[in-house]
């Protein structure tokens, strides 16, 4: 591998990445990218059908099955909406390093 490849498993390994409109098609390669580089990801969207199809296509794609895409429904208008999202991924992972609104 390259050293960049080295150095972004360097920075994104073992990080909590949180994403939001992970929906949409920027957050699609974002989350994978973060994936392949060792991090946790986490999909927030409205429709939780799209981002567990997104979910499934990244497992596919890059044939890592290691349990660390979480998908929660997000609305980011609604403050409980919020709470249960980040709630969910501290129960999970007890932490986040990196929120991206995409």
């Amino acid at each position: 591998m390259s050293s960049n490849f080295d150095e972004w498993n360097a920075i994104l390994y073992d990080k909590v990445v949180f994403l939001t409109g992970a929906a949409g098609g920027v957050a699609r390669y974002i989350a994978e990218a973060c994936y392949v580089h060792g991090a946790s990801v986490v999909l927030g969207d409205l429709d939780v059908n799209v981002i567990n199809k997104i979910k499934d296509e990244i497992i596919a794609k890059t044939n890592i099955k290691e349990d660390r895409l979480l998908v929660v429904k997000l609305d980011v208008t609604d403050e409980k909406s919020i709470q249960r999202a980040i709630q969910t991924t501290i129960d999970k992972w007890e932490t986040i390093h990196v929120l991206l609104n995409t």
